[in-house]
């Protein structure tokens, strides 16, 4: 299927080669792994390191790096909304290409702190750097997974949940590929870009039955990526983390995201609000989501006004 609005996302970005999107897409995957390396790191730092105090803080180091990768992350998205008025009345015509930047880098900062969830932290300390396994057993208690803790409290030392767990993990993360992959075609690399944030007026209304289910099918893929996380481990850290990424997609979504659409597309918009979920399928569209998933594309697109 051929990427769809690439043409439109170009056509904004006059200085720029037209391979560009390529080096976003490297961009994109270059600070993503980085910013998980630097989280991992700093959640190794005790035991690089035994000094008492950072031995003391270490069970809240994970939670703390995922609230600065997600808040922090969406600090720099929201720069592409808070410096609009500011970059078009300098020059219109280049204000997309000077502000597209900001997602760029935020979202790959945000997702690297779902990805965090991922990590289990023990088991790579021992395998990459061979170090010694938590000081704290705080930290020991919180990163082994539920499932564990409750056998354990009943008796039965000898459970083990990793493969059910690891299986589960990656079909939820496969579904979540999928998905970020099917609407991006969908509805095209130039919405997903906040491309029409800037120029409304060429915005285009896509109906696809996705819309009647959830009203942010991109974030599907963000909220599926943070549950196969959480899956992954099921531990007190990953769903702690998995609770700061919901958080801070939802206060995006309804603080930033929302009210602009709520702008380009008034009263109809905000009645559509309260009937669709923003994140969530509820079970009763399951059936749907997966046609959406699956089946060739039969959306229609219509300029925003027609």
């Amino acid at each position: 299927m051929k990427l769809t609005g690439k043409e439109e996302i170009l056509k904004h970005l006059p200085n720029r080669p037209k391979y560009i999107l390529k080096i976003y897409l490297f961009q994109v995957i270059l600070i993503t792994l980085c910013t998980v390396s630097i989280l991992f790191i700093f959640d190794l730092l005790p035991r690089f390191f035994s000094i008492n105090w950072l031995i003391s803080v270490e069970p809240y180091i994970p939670f703390l790096g995922s609230i600065f990768a997600v808040f922090g992350g969406l600090t720099i998205v929201h720069l592409t909304w808070r410096k609009r008025d500011k970059l078009i009345a300098e020059d219109r015509k280049l204000a997309f290409e000077k502000s597209v930047k900001y997602t760029f880098t935020g979202i790959p900062i945000a997702m690297a702190g779902a990805i965090h969830g991922f990590l289990p932290f023990s088991w790579l300390a021992d395998k990459i750097f061979s170090l010694s396994s938590s000081q704290n057993p705080v930290t020991s208690f919180l990163e082994t997974s539920v499932g564990k803790l409750i056998m354990n409290a009943v008796g039965n030392p000898n459970y083990n949940d990793m493969i059910a767990r690891i299986i589960f993990s990656v079909l939820i993360l496969i579904i979540a590929i999928v998905n970020m992959r099917r609407t991006i075609m969908v509805f095209g690399i130039d919405t997903a870009s906040m491309l029409y944030v800037y120029y409304p007026e060429e915005s285009k209304i896509v109906k696809n039955e996705i819309y009647s289910i959830v009203r942010h099918p991109l974030y599907v893929s963000v909220n599926l990526l943070g549950i196969s996380a959480l899956v992954s481990n099921f531990s007190i850290y990953s769903i702690g983390i998995y609770l700061i990424l919901v958080l801070g997609f939802q206060y995006h979504i309804r603080c930033i995201e929302d009210k602009e659409l709520a702008e380009r597309f008034g009263e109809e918009f905000k009645k559509y609000q309260k009937s669709v979920p923003s994140l969530i399928i509820r079970p009763k569209n399951w059936g749907k989501y997966v046609r959406f998933l699956i089946r060739k594309d039969m959306s229609k697109t219509i300029k925003n006004g027609d």
